[in-house]
């Protein structure tokens, strides 16, 4: 098993307890502060928010996987709070919440709904296992924080990776 962290956290600004050194943003609940004397805008975040997006989806295409699936999903909020609370903000799209709404435990996620279910995850909306059976699972947690375990190695994906502005650090 390979075990990768990707996140957008330097690893170099970490002490020896692996606590983070830089005050940064670690939410989209962040949006509107500053941090560092930079403002974290809605175009900002979902900059650093895409390059998830498209690290996990890098990352299927280099294990050929063509689907990940969900269990043990636990929602936030009931649907109906979610589409009121949401439905005018444009980081929320229709697919966004029609995700959130739809998706139960047992569901294949292919590529092109990977990336609504993990904004949700990354947006803390939604928690759930991912995962492609023996194969891959990825790990999606509080502060912007996600690991990936591999059958395969990676390590030739990781200099795309770092090119979308992310860090990996291998285990």
């Amino acid at each position: 098993m390979y075990k990768y962290e990707i996140t957008k956290y330097n690893p170099n600004l970490r002490d020896e307890k692996r606590m983070y050194l830089k005050k940064d943003w670690t939410s989209i609940s962040d949006i509107g502060k500053s941090f560092e004397n930079e403002l974290l805008t809605t175009e900002s975040y979902k900059k650093s928010e895409d390059s998830y997006i498209k690290a996990i989806i890098m990352s299927m295409e280099y294990l050929h996987i063509p689907f990940l699936s969900v269990n043990n999903i636990l929602r936030s909020f009931s649907c109906e709070r979610f589409v009121e609370m949401r439905e005018d903000c444009e980081l929320y799209s229709q697919d966004i919440i029609e995700m959130y709404n739809q998706v139960k435990d047992g569901d294949k996620l292919y590529i092109g709904q990977v990336d609504s279910f993990c904004r949700l995850l990354l947006r803390e909306d939604i928690g759930s296992d991912i995962f492609y059976p023996r194969r891959m699972k990825i790990f999606i947690g509080y502060d912007y924080l996600m690991g990936v375990h591999t059958s395969k190695s990676m390590d030739a994906l990781i200099p795309f990776i770092e090119q979308l502005n992310l860090f990996v650090e291998k285990y």
